[in-house]
């Protein structure tokens, strides 16, 4: 994973502590709720990072940008896990 700021982190902290609390209204029990905050954190933290890169680089600089790619794609694991919990589906076992 990629370093973040102290501020970054808080504001993903933030995140998770208040998706919980949605999940929590929207009747998810706290460990449910908490494992699908978690999940999704995991899943998007990176992005900013991403975008604002993308942005300030030109096409000539793709070595940078792709990396960050890279990453986002491997936290996308982490989105599908919070997926299935929200959505109560079972690991199918692999083939």
């Amino acid at each position: 994973m990629i370093e973040d700021t102290s501020s970054e982190f808080d504001m993903f902290e933030d995140v998770r502590r208040k998706l919980t609390a949605l999940l929590l209204r929207e009747g998810r029990d706290e460990i449910e709720a908490e494992r699908i905050a978690l999940y999704f954190v995991q899943g998007v933290r990176d992005v900013p990072k991403f975008l604002a890169q993308l942005a300030e680089s030109s096409e000539d600089e793709r070595a940078k940008v792709l990396p960050l790619f890279y990453q986002i794609l491997d936290n996308a694991a982490a989105l599908e896990r919070a997926r299935r919990v929200l959505l109560d589906i079972k690991q199918e076992p692999p083939p």
